[in-house]
């Protein structure tokens, strides 16, 4: 009788570790669960009592306290659990259900990346606190230093690893971006529900300025666009169908009136990559056309307002006013709505042409390549040899110099001397995390330092305004290749995985818009927080077996 209740109890504590290991595991994915709500519900509505006089860095400082607080808690939790795993894997010698760690190439591009900030912080002559910042917190204002790159990655880790999948959490961001893209429309007009100090053009939304508002909204956006698009898990009930397309046409009204070009750019690379999705598929090619419809609706709409009130609008530039103060949106609508009607009868009479299709998209995106080939060769060309391309000469777009493109051409410069300055060791590894600002204005190179000051007068320049070049700038080209290859790596793997599903796709899609604005664009919390968010909501999605076609 001894004997057997012995037995007994020594077969429960493998019983008892196993229990805890998923008790573990449930409590990690509420938690989990909660602080991604927060950064999709509450840190794109936070604002505090001084409106857009430091929302940039009032939400940096939420982002940082909310997710240190979040690793304090969640990590401890999460070695436990490992360690659980752990006993119960050696103890079945791998046999049962317990799997053996895998890494992805998306997760070994982030160990890459994580060691190149360590090393870059290690590395660096900016530790020390300077009249500009350090390189643990970032630059003053920022903040986007070693602190804040460990927790973008922490979200990574957290979500794709202890999340387990609900796609009702991810619905709510749903409300969320009907509210900022809302308030964003609005604000453009001069409408403000909520009283925010240092109300301005250069302030739209919840978000702060247009630049951040921008990339946030591409990012969320085109996610939500790929979901819709995807169309195979949408409710059923027409109204519910109804708020999430109105939900997408407030989305891009606001995107068209925002005022950054780098979205406008974005907006038409991403129509061409959903147009090449859909191209071989008459359901998908009706709900593209369906979309274009929706977008050219909206620019007419808002043509109707701006003719109305031609005084409203606080804040245009070219491509806003090309898209909503010409005939163009009228002409758009008119192609959009024969496409539609055209391959729609085409399914119907089950004589779809997807070679028609596939032709006129290769045509498009040939005739586009060749248009940006010849814009680069005649922009190197009057550059080097002013007034050489006749009239087109006097237009600045047709010049790389300090103004171009929206004063890109000196943020390029400044950033690439930056790295050029730098030794063998400093190109590898970098200046030091968010310390592109701090080595320029602490004269390590007076040239560079007189330069930057002269354009931008008391200003700092805290990045080039090329997410990649800056990258390369602060980590060095091992960063570079870490933060290339973990983007990259991402968009084809959830892209590709998207066929089956629509969750996975949608965080792919983001990414490709995310990375596609931040050509002319950086890194800022608000915007940088939701695509790794989105990282970890897709690697969590091929991790589930529901995307492993994507692996």
């Amino acid at each position: 009788m001894s004997h057997e209740n012995k037995k007994k109890s020594t077969g429960s504590k493998p019983e008892l570790i196993e229990r805890l290991g998923r008790w573990l595991l449930s409590l990690l994915d509420v938690l989990v669960s909660l602080y991604m709500v927060v950064l999709m519900v509450i840190l794109p509505l936070y604002s505090a009592e001084t409106g857009y006089r430091h929302i940039g860095t009032d939400k940096c400082l939420f982002f940082r306290a909310v997710s240190i607080n979040a690793c304090r808690v969640i990590l401890p939790l999460a070695v436990a659990c490992l360690l659980c795993l752990a006993v119960q894997w050696f103890r079945t010698k791998g046999r049962d259900r317990v799997p053996r760690p895998e890494l992805s190439v998306t997760d070994l591009s982030a160990l890459v990346y994580l060691t190149a900030v360590v090393g870059s912080y290690l590395h660096t002559s900016f530790r020390e606190e300077t009249a500009w910042g350090d390189t643990f917190y970032g630059t003053y204002g920022w903040y986007l230093g070693l602190v804040t790159q460990l927790l973008f990655l922490a979200v990574y880790l957290m979500v794709s690893r202890l999340w387990q999948r609900r796609d009702w959490l991810i619905a709510l961001w749903v409300p969320v971006l009907f509210v900022v893209s809302l308030l964003g429309y609005l604000n453009r007009f001069g409408i403000f529900p909520l009283e925010m100090q240092a109300a301005g053009p250069q302030y739209i939304s919840t978000i702060g300025n247009i630049n951040w508002y921008c990339g946030y909204l591409v990012t969320v956006l085109s996610g939500f666009t790929f979901y819709l698009w995807q169309g195979e898990k949408l409710p059923r009930k027409k109204w519910v169908r109804i708020l999430l397309y109105a939900c997408l046409g407030v989305g891009f009204g606001t995107l068209v009136t925002q005022g950054s070009s780098s979205g406008i750019v974005a907006l038409l690379i991403l129509l061409g990559v959903f147009y090449l999705f859909s191209m071989k598929d008459g359901e998908k090619l009706q709900r593209f056309w369906a979309g274009c419809s929706l977008l050219a609706a909206v620019c007419c709409i808002t043509l109707v307002i701006r003719l109305i009130r031609p005084e409203a609008i606080t804040y245009a530039e070219t491509t806003t006013d090309l898209l909503t103060l010409t005939p163009l949106p009228v002409l758009m609508l008119g192609v959009s709505l024969l496409c539609r009607y055209l391959v729609k009868r085409s399914c119907r009479s089950h004589c779809f042409r997807a070679g028609v299709w596939t032709a006129l998209g290769i045509t498009a995106w040939a005739a586009a390549g060749a248009a940006a080939a010849g814009y680069v060769i005649l922009l190197v060309l009057n550059t080097r040899y002013p007034g050489c391309i006749g009239s087109l000469s006097q237009l600045g777009a047709f010049t790389f110099d300090s103004s171009w493109g929206s004063n890109r051409g000196i943020t390029w410069t400044a950033g690439l001397t930056c790295f050029l300055d730098q030794d063998l060791l400093g190109k590898l590894l970098g200046v030091g995390p968010d310390a592109m600002g701090i080595y320029i204005h602490s004269g390590a190179n007076p040239a560079l330092k007189q330069l930057v000051e002269e354009y931008f007068g008391s200003l700092m320049l805290t990045n080039a305004h090329n997410e990649w070049l800056t990258v390369l700038i602060n980590e060095g080209l091992l960063g570079a290749a870490g933060y290339i290859a973990l983007m990259v790596t991402a968009i084809c793997r959830y892209l590709k995985a998207g066929k089956a599903d629509p969750l996975a796709g949608a965080a792919g899609m983001g990414i490709l818009a995310y990375t596609v604005n931040n050509v002319f664009s950086f890194q800022q919390v608000m915007r940088t927080s939701a695509v790794f968010l989105m990282l970890g909501i897709g690697e969590a999605c091929l991790r589930s077996g529901k995307g492993a076609a994507g692996n």
